[in-house]
């Protein structure tokens, strides 16, 4: 299983990372590819089948994408109306978890849209911060817990994170955040503080994808990819973070853009 899930990241890591790089319209293409299949994991998760309503995340998600840089105000509002009219749409067709359905749009859509929103007025640096925030906080969990253990944090909803595993993703973050910080010539301790905080956040996004999957009494979101399951599991923490980002470096610490 180790070795499936180290082929498979390997294989898949690049992928971002250059359409990133690369920009418009690779990042683009690639959203539409994400969200054209959380679309079809969200109604498998939820409805247990294929829904039309489950593609209408995905048809909400790349337009919100694909207008962002000419209408950012119709971009951000899209995502919110569409919702209700999922709702609408579920409670018609009297769907089984509807609320939690239609959340799915609001669950999908607004952090690819965040990424999108970084990547257009922030640049590849700065989503490359915070998308390394999520990746040293999966890391450093990982190495602490499985060298130290200790105490569970949520053992009700995922047994395997420890206390010890939050501390040290948290501290892997903020060294991260250190790293960019001397690269970009910020104040090291505001970014790592950041930093810190969005990997326990990014904690708390998988906590949640957690949840939703033994409410649902499922294991995994799909298994689309091999020794990781589906874009829900390997994005679960990113869909934390990304919003959460926005809102810091836009209403509360602008100046969290120090490669702007």
């Amino acid at each position: 299983m180790l070795k499936q899930r180290i082929l498979s990241a390997c294989i898949l890591l690049p992928l971002p990372v250059l359409a990133l790089y690369f920009g418009s319209p690779w990042f683009e293409l690639l959203c539409a590819v994400v969200l054209t299949v959380m679309g079809w994991e969200w109604e498998k998760l939820i409805l247990k089948r294929f829904s039309v309503l489950g593609m209408l995340i995905a048809v909400t998600g790349v337009c919100s994408v694909f207008i962002l840089d000419l209408d950012p105000l119709v971009a951000w509002i899209l995502p919110a109306v569409m919702t209700v009219v999922l709702y609408v749409a579920a409670k018609k067709q009297q769907l089984e978890h509807k609320k939690l359905f239609a959340f799915g749009m609001i669950y999908s859509v607004y952090p690819i849209v965040a990424l999108a929103f970084m990547l257009q007025n922030y640049g590849f640096i700065s989503t490359i911060w915070l998308i390394g925030t999520v990746w040293a906080m999966d890391t450093g969990a990982y190495l602490f817990g499985k060298t130290i253990g200790g105490p569970k944090m949520c053992p009700k909803i995922s047994p395997k994170k420890t206390w010890a595993g939050l501390i040290g993703g948290m501290l892997a973050s903020a060294a991260w955040g250190a790293a960019c910080a001397g690269f970009g010539g910020a104040s090291y301790e505001p970014v790592m503080i950041v930093s810190a905080v969005l990997g326990a956040v990014s904690q708390g996004g998988d906590l949640f994808e957690s949840w939703i999957k033994r409410y649902l009494g499922v294991k995994d979101s799909s298994d689309l990819i091999p020794g990781h399951g589906g874009i829900f599991d390997r994005t679960d923490a990113l869909l934390a973070v990304a919003p959460i980002v926005v809102i810091i470096i836009v209403f509360i610490y602008p100046e969290l853009n120090f490669w702007g």
